[in-house]
Formats: C-alpha cells, sequence, structure tokens
C-alpha cells in the first residue's frame, strides 16, 4: 500500500541529503542519509512500514542526530516514485543494495524495521548485517498477520510473500530490542512477544502499556532508551 506521494529529494529545512542507490533489475532508488555527527554513535538504517515511506521517521531521526546518531531512511521498488514493485523479493534486494551503498560507518549500524520494514530489518541481521537489530511492532509473519485479519479466508495458501521473521530467529546472533504497543490496532501486540520468547535472553522486550497505536516512534521519543540500550552492548 504505497502512499500516493513521489518524493525526490529530502525538503530544503530537512538535515538529510539524497543518497541514490541502485539496485540490481530494479533500477535506482533513491534514500534520505545523514551521516553521524558523533564518530563513536551508530548509524540508524530505518526501513518503514507498507502504507508510509522515508518521512515517516524523519523527525525521529532528526532526534536522534541531535545526540550525535546518523540516519539512513531506506525506499522501497514501487514506493514514492521508485521504479520497480514491492515484493519480498524486492525489498530484500534494496535492503542489501541501501547497506552496501551506506557502507560501514565508524560507529555501527542499527538495523531498526517498523511493521512491514521489521521483517525486511530482521532478514538483513540474519545475513549478518548490522550490529543491532530492533524490530518496532513486528509480526512473527506477514502470513501470521493476514490470517488474524481474515480468518474465513485461507491466508496460509494464498499469501505468496510471507516474510517469515519467526523462521530467522536462530539465524540473528546481534542484540535485539523489540517495541510493540499493547494496544497495536495493525499488527497484534501478541506477535511482538511470541518474537521476544523466541529470542529469549538475546532481546529485550519493550512492551509500552495502554498505547493504542501502530507508531512507537512517532508518538514516545524513544531515543534516551534506544542510546542506553546501545551503550550496554
Amino acid at each position: 500500500m504505497p502512499p500516493a506521494d513521489i518524493l525526490t529529494v529530502p525538503p530544503a529545512y530537512s538535515i538529510y541529503k539524497s543518497l541514490p542507490v541502485d539496485v540490481a533489475g530494479v533500477g535506482r532508488i533513491v534514500d534520505w542519509y545523514v551521516p553521524a555527527s558523533d564518530s563513536g554513535k551508530p548509524t540508524i538504517v530505518f526501513f518503514h512500514g507498507n502504507a508510509s515511506d522515508r518521512t515517516d521517521f524523519m523527525q525521529a531521526g532528526e532526534r536522534f542526530h541531535k545526540i550525535g546518531w546518523g540516519v539512513l531512511l531506506t525506499s522501497y521498488p514501487g514506493y514514492s516514485g521508485n521504479p520497480g514493485n514491492p515484493t519480498e523479493s524486492t525489498l530484500m534486494q534494496s535492503a542489501r543494495a541501501s547497506l552496501d551503498a551506506l557502507g560501514h560507518p565508524a560507529g555501527g549500524v542499527l538495523l531498526w524495521g517498523h511493521s512491514l520494514g521489521s521483517g525486511v530489518a530482521a532478514r538483513m541481521a540474519s545475513e549478518g548485517r548490522g550490529e543491532a537489530l530492533l524490530l518496532e511492532a513486528p509480526y512473527t509473519s506477514v502470513v501470521d498477520v493476514a490470517a488474524a485479519i481474515y480468518p474465513i479466508f485461507p491466508a496460509r495458501l494464498i499469501v505468496k510473500d510471507q516474510f517469515d521473521t519467526l523462521s530467522l530467529v536462530p539465524h540473528i546472533a546481534v542484540p535485539v530490542m523489540i517495541i510493540h504497543g499493547d494496544g497495536d490496532p495493525v499488527v497484534p501486540f501478541a506477535m511482538g512477544k511470541e518474537l521476544a520468547e523466541h529470542f529469549g535472553n538475546r532481546a529485550v522486550f519493550v512492551p509500552i502499556p495502554h498505547f493504542a497505536s501502530h507508531f512507537p516512534h512517532a508518538d514516545r521519543d524513544l531515543n534516551e532508551m534506544v542510546d542506553h540500550w546501545w551503550l550496554r552492548h
């Protein structure tokens, strides 16, 4: 469900600059990027949700940049005027290309995935990319979400792109933080909890009580908590 807006260069008032990314078999997409102002701080690589785009994390990224972090706002094929079609395969291709274009920042990389993007971030972590993983409002798999929303349909048989994050858990070796509101109206809170249980002591689970929103990063200031967690690892 890509938004209709076509995004090219960042707004003039923004801290971000365009980062062109060539994706094999797709074409050139555009990410937005601001490097860390403190070489000892990491860079967030943010993978947005299904009905979102790069602008979704702009303000949250600005808060992180104020404490020295870098931020890369990734984009997907078929979103924001980019070429290609958004599928599980093309999203993973573009994520790999974005990380390759970023290179290896001195302070390391935090892979941060929100909603649909949580599956992209988890796959990148399972491939050994990044030093830590943050899953925000994550699902066990997209097909599980579809089955919960449409219980009368055979979702497990007809959903092609499954984004099976739960199956990736044994292959993720980096520290993990999971943030989920207990009243999330889009992705059931139970899925974030289940992922945390499967990670065991490899993950920090941050439930947000009495929180009926799908967007913790937009409604809460998470930078201090995430910064402290990063420093502990």
